[in-house]
């Protein structure tokens, strides 16, 4: 079977369907399949598919039904003899959706990471004819691209995410101990860490209203961000407004972000609103404590274990109340970082995902 992964996001953007695309992408060639990842030319996106020897193609990508884009994408299809392609956003759809229907034989998954559904026409017109079958990682976001009727249910497709296991990204002394010399934080601090986007979904200001009240009881308390994004700047003079500056770490987008969290001790993911959030497999991966928003697929991913405290969105005294609880009882919140691990590697696999996208496709 040869694939072709379709992903028009913004040159410096990378977020966890680009995740979901390089590890898919990067499973199914292991297994002999032939993979090729189309993006915009010089994005982020493309750079850390290559990084991991997937092959690559550079578009330059601009409106939704750019003739000879789609033109390009066609030729392609023929000349690697693609059975599949695999689309993103609406505007890789209609791309890769006219360029697969024009070359008569390729077949369009459309993976979604976020509801993107919309009233106009060119979605509820042109999105049914240019589809085959569509690839959610929770039911919360099959309910929502559904709720519009021009998505049919039974074509839909619920596969969770699975990512990579490795010893370098499990909660150990060695990591903790390299992530406050890092980042010059005390021997004996907590350190708290949060891993998106600076956009309004992630909720990084809700967490930043709740830390004065955090650090009142919890002083020792280091809250460290990793990402990049519009708000960050926003996030930074909330943070210095309310006095609260020196307790946050602003670590930027890391290639490595597994064996950073793996030196933590909590992870807090205050999302508005999440479909799924990779970043919190891997707060689970690492066997940590988790405290997240109760929104979309993210009580999917936590199940009923115990290994998380879920609050109402927008709320940033029900965070603090969250996060003083698990980090004022260690032994709670050491059986809450195993049974999040247990969870993880009996439900989270990396080829338990590949396995079923694999069939899916």
């Amino acid at each position: 079977m040869n694939v072709l992964f379709l992903d028009s996001i913004e040159r410096e953007t990378y977020g966890g369907m680009e995740e979901w695309i390089r590890l898919v992408a990067r499973g199914l060639r292991r297994r002999g399949h032939g993979v090729l990842v189309v993006g915009r030319s010089g994005s982020e996106f493309l750079r850390r598919a290559a990084a991991t020897d997937i092959p690559t193609l550079e578009l330059s990508i601009s409106g939704d039904f750019n003739p000879l884009t789609i033109a390009r994408v066609r030729r392609q299809l023929v000349t690697d003899e693609i059975d599949l392609v695999c689309v993103n956003f609406t505007k890789d759809i209609r791309v890769g959706g006219l360029a697969a229907r024009w070359s008569g034989s390729a077949r369009v998954v459309w993976s979604v990471g976020l509801d993107i559904t919309k009233e106009s026409w060119s979605h509820r017109w042109v999105t049914p004819k240019l589809i085959d079958s569509v690839i959610v990682p929770s039911e919360s976001l099959k309910r929502q691209v559904t709720a519009l009727g021009y998505v049919r249910p039974d074509t839909v497709a619920v596969i969770p995410v699975g990512i990579d296991d490795s010893p370098d990204a499990l909660k150990s002394p060695e990591a903790a101990s390299s992530i406050r010399a890092q980042y010059k934080l005390p021997d004996d601090a907590i350190v708290a860490v949060t891993v998106g986007r600076f956009v309004e979904q992630k909720g990084h200001v809700t967490l930043i209203d709740a830390l004065p009240e955090i650090v009142r009881q919890v002083p020792s308390i280091s809250l460290l961000f990793l990402g990049n994004g519009p708000l960050e700047s926003a996030i930074r003079s909330r943070a210095d407004a309310l006095g609260v500056d020196r307790y946050v770490v602003f670590g930027g987008m890391r290639d490595d972000v597994g064996s950073i969290v793996a030196g933590t001790d909590l992870m807090i993911h205050p999302s508005i609103e999440e479909p799924f959030g990779i970043a919190i497999l891997e707060g689970m991966r690492a066997g940590l404590p988790i405290v997240a928003s109760d929104v979309g697929g993210i009580p999917e991913v936590v199940g009923s274990s115990g290994g998380a405290r879920l609050v109402e969105p927008r709320n940033p005294s029900a965070l603090a109340d969250a996060v003083v609880e698990v980090v004022s009882n260690q032994a709670m919140a050491r059986e809450m970082g195993v049974r999040n691990r247990r969870r993880f590697v009996e439900c989270f696999s990396i080829d338990r995902m590949i396995d079923r996208v694999e069939a899916q496709f």
